[in-house]
């Protein structure tokens, strides 16, 4: 009678347990010393439905990880961006007042006289 070869499986006559083959190396081994592959997918580890041997176990990859990033911003309300194209092309002046202090009047003649260079504020 020959005797079947049994790789690193554990034989007990008291003790009987089942035999597997890691899916891996295909080595013979006991079903309770194999374990589930995971692999990171997304934010979460997935079973990727292979048992391995001890030696065939892989570290999930960080690289597969999703990364959590931190929240944006609290965005200001009413935000006053400054104009630097029309600073740069000298097209953008600032004035001393507010332009609510103005009426419609007053407005009208200080664009009149910036429109008019002949005509001089007495």
């Amino acid at each position: 009678m020959a005797w079947r070869p049994h790789g690193k499986a554990r034989v007990s006559a008291r003790n009987p347990q089942a035999w597997a083959v890691c899916d891996r190396c295909y080595d013979l081994r006991n079903l309770v010393d194999l374990q589930w592959q995971f692999e990171w997918a997304g934010n979460k580890l997935v079973n990727q439905r292979i048992l391995v041997c001890d030696r065939c176990l892989d570290i999930p990859q960080q690289q597969l990880m999703s990364r959590v990033l931190s929240a944006d911003p609290i965005p200001v309300k009413n935000p006053r961006p400054c104009n630097w194209s029309a600073n740069e092309e000298g097209g953008y002046v600032t004035t001393p007042y507010a332009l609510t202090e103005l009426d419609a009047n007053e407005m009208n003649e200080a664009i009149a006289i910036e429109d008019d260079p002949i005509q001089q504020p007495s």
